[in-house]
């Protein structure tokens, strides 16, 4: 059994969201995305997406730009190659520069095959501890402090613990307050997705008396040095994310001491095989870590389900919780949400089988390679 690819389809999708999904840097109505299928040379099928949009609201990359780099860069740099283990694919793919959503959706493809030629589940084998993954849901920018108030509600009702609230200037202190005085128990958390400056810094101390349990990526993702600025100056915890793109990203904010946490974002990092890699660094670090997520299909939430299970994945993750913002998805079985706790899979791969209908309904392009 080997890795060497027979063939590559990309699909690229349009599902609708249940309702518009608004962070700092934009909103969005529908999800578009790209999947990826590798079929390799014993006819072993693997799957993958590249969880971006279609235009860089978020990512660097979009729907199209990862179309372009898979189909003349990528995936000809692979074909004809045979490899034994995916960290050998996803080293060989770091010949290109970035490009790491495309890249993390290769990697995904190739961990599914790989799962399946061992007769394991990909968690397992990345050497995840066998236990229900805890998950949150991470509630978009309202117009008012008390919508928001109603929205955290919900999810509470729903069996959730932690509840994640997007911020940006002009939406953050009056909705944290609200929330906390609506809850004073709750394990609560806000993400501004590089929403503020160091000159924010007066405002941003103000949230300490509400004792959050991060702040997630307040500044720009380039300003690693600033974060070590910032975290002097409050006393709530800082969570890295946005900022972490490479193992080089995590050493220097571990050595300017710029965070207390790093989230670990499969796609962005380039897949699991970095995402373990930064992990393991972490670890090593006194670095907590959980996996973040992006709105997406099943597919992409498959890959982050297998790193949440590693074991410095202390915090609760963001995975396996898009199903709150889209109509529909291309899984013949969702993942088995119970309350707060997702179910590890233990089919081989990745733990999913595709539902062909809905894959020709939401793709109904297909690009051969």
């Amino acid at each position: 059994m080997t890795l060497a690819i027979r063939s590559v389809t990309l699909y690229p999708y349009t599902i609708p969201l249940k309702m518009p999904f608004r962070i700092s840097a934009g909103e969005i109505r529908e999800k578009d995305g790209l999947l990826v299928k590798v079929e390799n040379v014993d006819g072993l099928i693997g799957w993958g997406e590249a969880s971006v949009d279609k235009v860089p609201f978020y990512a660097h990359e979009t729907v199209g730009s990862a179309i372009d780099l898979l189909k003349n860069s990528l995936v000809p740099l692979l074909t004809g190659k045979t490899f034994s283990h995916p960290d050998e694919v996803t080293d060989l793919l770091e010949h290109f520069r970035g490009n790491n959503f495309a890249k993390a959706a290769l990697d995904a493809a190739f961990w599914d095959i790989y799962g399946k030629q061992q007769s394991q589940p990909v968690w397992r084998l990345l050497g995840g501890v066998d236990r229900p993954v805890e998950v949150g849901p991470s509630l978009g920018i309202k117009k008012e402090p008390g919508i928001l108030v109603e929205a955290v509600g919900a999810k509470l009702a729903e069996g959730f613990r932690r509840i994640k609230i997007k911020v940006s200037p002009g939406f953050d202190t009056a909705y944290i307050r609200a929330v906390r005085e609506a809850y004073p128990e709750i394990t609560l958390m806000v993400d501004a997705n590089n929403a503020y400056k160091i000159s924010d810094a007066p405002e941003i101390a103000k949230w300490d008396p509400y004792k959050l349990l991060m702040l997630e990526q307040p500044l720009d993702e380039r300003d690693i040095y600033f974060h070590s600025v910032l975290k002097k100056q409050i006393t709530t915890p800082v969570c890295l994310d946005e900022s972490i793109h490479t193992m080089h990203d995590a050493q220097c904010c571990a050595d300017m001491n710029s965070a207390d946490i790093i989230n670990i974002k499969v796609c962005r990092v380039g897949g699991l095989t970095h995402a373990k890699r930064i992990h393991d660094f972490c670890q090593a670090q006194g670095l907590p870590n959980w996996i973040g997520s992006r709105v997406g299909s099943g597919v992409s939430e498959a890959a982050r389900l297998a790193a949440a299970t590693l074991p410095n994945c202390t915090l609760p993750s963001d995975c396996v919780i898009t199903r709150m913002y889209m109509t529909d998805d291309v899984l013949a079985e969702p993942f088995e949400l119970n309350g707060c706790r997702v179910t590890l899979p233990e089919k081989p791969g990745l733990g999913f089988d595709i539902d062909p209908e809905k894959l020709a309904r939401y793709a109904p392009e297909k690009i051969k390679l």
